[in-house]
C-alpha cells in the first residue's frame, strides 16, 4: 500500500481496501530525476501523476522565451495537462521535476477503467477536477484583484514549505510578478 496516495484518496472519499488495491493495480510507480520531464510541450499527455515525493511544476514558454509557471505540485498533489490528457491533443505545457521525484502514474486507459469499475475512484476524480477548476479560477481572479504581496502571502499560507523548495524565479512567475518584485516583498516582510 502506498501510504501517501491512500491518504490523498481518503481525504476526499471512503474506499474499501479491495477497491484501493484494484486501483493500485492500474497504476505504476516511477522515478523522475531533477530537471527531467514528465511531459514535453507538443506531445500528448498520456498520464496523470500523483507526487509521492519531490516537486514537479508545469509551465509554458512564450514567443520571447519567457517561462510562465502554471502549477507547482509538491508531495500529495496531482499534476498533468488535463486538456491534453482528456482530448488526446498535444500539450501546451512542459512538466519538469524541480527535485528528484517518486510519482504514481495512471494512464488514460486505466483512468477510464478505474472510473468505470470503482465508483469511489470516479467520485474522487470528479471532486479533484472540480477543485482544480475552482482553484484555477481563484488563482486567475487573485492575479487581477490582489496585490503581489497578497498573492505571496496566500501562497505561503496554503503551502509554507514551498518557499524553501522552489526557486524564487519560479514562484515569482507562478504569482504573475517579476523576481525583483518578489525579492522586495520578501525583504519587506522579513526585515
Amino acid at each position: 500500500m502506498t501510504i501517501p496516495l491512500y491518504n490523498n484518496l481518503t481525504e476526499k472519499i471512503t474506499i474499501t481496501d479491495g477497491d484501493y488495491n484494484k486501483f493500485l493495480e492500474l497504476t505504476k510507480s516511477i522515478s523522475i530525476s531533477k530537471n527531467d520531464f514528465f511531459i514535453h510541450e507538443g506531445n500528448v499527455s498520456k498520464y496523470i501523476a500523483f507526487v509521492n515525493s519531490g516537486v514537479l511544476y508545469s509551465y509554458t514558454i512564450d514567443k520571447k522565451g519567457n517561462k510562465h509557471v502554471v502549477q507547482i505540485a509538491p508531495e500529495n498533489h496531482w499534476i498533468s495537462d488535463l486538456f491534453s490528457f482528456f482530448s488526446y491533443e498535444t500539450s501546451a505545457f512542459n512538466i519538469e521535476a524541480i527535485e528528484d521525484c517518486e510519482i504514481t502514474i495512471l494512464s488514460r486507459e486505466n483512468f477510464e477503467k478505474a472510473c468505470n469499475t470503482i465508483p469511489a475512484i470516479e467520485r474522487f476524480f470528479r471532486l479533484l477536477i472540480q477543485k482544480a477548476y475552482v482553484d484555477s479560477l481563484r488563482r486567475v481572479s487573485r492575479i487581477y484583484s490582489n496585490s503581489a504581496e497578497e498573492r505571496y502571502l496566500n501562497l505561503i499560507k496554503s503551502n509554507p514549505k514551498i518557499i524553501q523548495r522552489v526557486p524564487q524565479h519560479y514562484i515569482a512567475s507562478y504569482l504573475g510578478i517579476k523576481p525583483q518584485s518578489l525579492s522586495r516583498i520578501r525583504k519587506k516582510l522579513y526585515d
